[in-house]
């Protein structure tokens, strides 16, 4: 899973923007939205890194998307008039997050069109993809949706480069929730693609060696081994 692309931090409303904010401090796996909380304030990621986040009907997590300094959240609300959230976000690392009111951000807005279109792009470019992933879930064995995990997690901002890859700091309690399996099956799946030269397993930190074609045949995991 990757996350949306790096977003424009040159708009010039932005510092307006985070100037007019109530800032917030979030610490490592802190909860800053809940589903069924009112919705009523935007959010705008200056620090860190959030996961956003449903559970199926099991109740399990699973992770739509990584959001980094740039990004809004909170937003659907203030395009849909969605009156509770309808997921969580955590925070990943360390952050700092700005906190505006849809009240005060439509006017805020009214003197900024700039911004509604930039959270517009962020809107969309997060809807398109979360499609994806809903794709990826229903077309994909758990395999190719652990690969593709990987590929994205590579082109995270904290993923760092290393000699041969990039190398990426996940649990397999963590993969397991990007991709929608349990723990084990993520463990035999990591075993496959070490096999194949793909990565290389170093506990929490995974290398990535390289983009490839999806594992072989032979060698994929189904849903119900």
């Amino acid at each position: 899973m990757r996350s949306p692309p790096a977003e424009r931090t040159d708009i010039p409303a932005l510092k307006s923007f985070v100037e007019y904010c109530r800032l917030r401090h979030a610490p490592a796996r802190s909860m800053i939205i809940n589903a069924g909380d009112a919705s009523d304030s935007l959010f705008y990621v200056v620090e860190g890194s959030v996961e956003v986040m449903i559970e199926d009907e099991d109740g399990k997590e699973i992770v739509l998307a990584y959001l980094n300094p740039g990004h809004f959240f909170g937003e659907m609300g203030f395009f849909a008039g969605q009156a509770e959230r309808t997921a969580w976000v955590r925070a990943r690392t360390d952050c700092r997050v700005a906190e505006m009111t849809y009240v005060r951000f439509r006017q805020f807005a009214d003197e900024n069109p700039e911004l509604v279109m930039e959270l517009a792009i962020q809107l969309a470019t997060r809807l398109s993809r979360t499609n994806r992933k809903i794709g990826d879930l229903a077309f994909l064995d758990v395999t190719g949706r652990v690969a593709h995990a990987l590929m994205g997690l590579a082109e995270e901002p904290d993923a760092v480069s290393v000699p041969g890859g990039m190398a990426v700091s996940v649990t397999r309690s963590q993969l397991a929730r990007v991709v929608g399996c349990t723990r084990e099956m993520v463990g035999r799946v990591l075993k496959i693609l070490v096999d194949q030269n793909l990565i290389e397993d170093q506990g929490r930190v995974l290398v990535v060696l390289r983009r490839a074609d999806p594992p072989v045949e032979d060698e994929r995991i189904e849903e119900s081994a």
